[in-house]
């Protein structure tokens, strides 16, 4: 886009109090902010004349241009969890290569993490995963079972648990998130000893169905460990009350919940509503808190069934 109609300082200004706000880069704010400000005739007529002033900024036709981008970039932040398909399958087919290449798992740590950085969720559990693991595990004892619920791209950090054996199951939402699961697990099939599966679960239908197949899948055994990471605050600010009866569709010993420090999308420090949100959770469902463990950018429960 050419910004030739508007001064390169407004532009600049504006980026800053976007990207103050909004975890995006500078070029994809600025992205934003152009499209919005041509689509507002008025703005486009009068912006040279009224960038003189002092007060520029609260020219009623500015306000609106940067309420409308500033709106946009939230709800595409939202959206796009994750970096576009097309990202993650050339990321994915380097580690098939490396993975044929190198026969060992884990000699591919560094391709993992980049898969990680890929989704908004875990990105910021990066470069502490194998921390992350190590004191959750002290709590509950190595586990044989794991399942991770709405794990988004978490079943990349399998390598990290630093479990010999496993069983790991994983749930989404989406089909298609699924089946691209599963085309990890195949794939790592030959290079480790876990077993690993991808179900389809929608959490807002409570589909007890799948939680037969989980049950099913680990011998009629609950799993050992089940992890709902930043997931209660965010279903419950989606939809109040959408997290009642959840726990019996989770089967499950140990439940690790967690919450976010700050906001996904926006630069703003969330803890303490999210903390007040699970500790809600906790309550109305009788489960037994273990531990707390504060991560620099995430704070973990670790609970049980009373």
């Amino acid at each position: 886009m050419q910004t030739n109609f508007i001064p390169e300082k407004i532009v600049q200004d504006s980026v800053e109090k976007i990207l103050k706000r909004y975890k995006i880069s500078e070029e994809k704010a600025e992205e934003f902010f152009l499209e919005e400000a041509f689509k507002n005739k008025r703005f486009m007529e009068n912006v040279l004349e009224f960038s003189e002033r002092k007060n520029f900024g609260k020219w009623r036709e500015y306000r609106k241009v940067i309420k409308k981008t500033k709106k946009n970039v939230y709800y595409f932040l939202r959206q796009y969890k994750h970096e576009p398909e097309e990202k993650i399958k050339e990321k994915f087919s380097e580690l098939r290569k490396a993975l044929k290449k190198e026969g060992k798992l884990e000699k591919t740590l560094e391709l993992h993490k980049e898969l990680l950085a890929m989704h908004i969720s875990s990105k910021e559990r990066t470069e502490s995963y194998k921390n992350f693991y190590e004191k959750i595990f002290r709590v509950t004892g190595k586990p044989e079972s794991v399942l991770d619920v709405s794990c988004g791209f978490n079943y990349f950090s399998i390598l990290f648990m630093k479990l010999e054996k496993l069983l790991y199951a994983g749930t989404e939402f989406k089909k298609e998130f699924v089946e691209e699961m599963n085309q990890y697990f195949l794939l790592i099939k030959n290079y480790s000893e876990i077993k690993a599966k991808g179900f389809l679960l929608d959490l807002r239908e409570r589909d007890f169905e799948t939680r037969n197949e989980l049950l099913d899948l680990n011998k009629g055994k609950e799993f050992d460990v089940a992890f709902l990471l930043k997931l209660i605050p965010v279903m419950e600010r989606e939809k109040r009350g959408s997290t009642n009866g959840l726990i019996e569709a989770i089967p499950a010993k140990w439940l690790v919940l967690s919450v976010s420090k700050e906001s996904m999308t926006k630069k703003e420090k969330i803890a303490f509503k999210e903390v007040k949100i699970i500790k809600n959770f906790i309550k109305e469902n009788n489960l037994y808190l273990n531990t707390k463990i504060d991560f620099e950018n995430e704070i973990v429960f670790i609970t049980k069934k009373e």
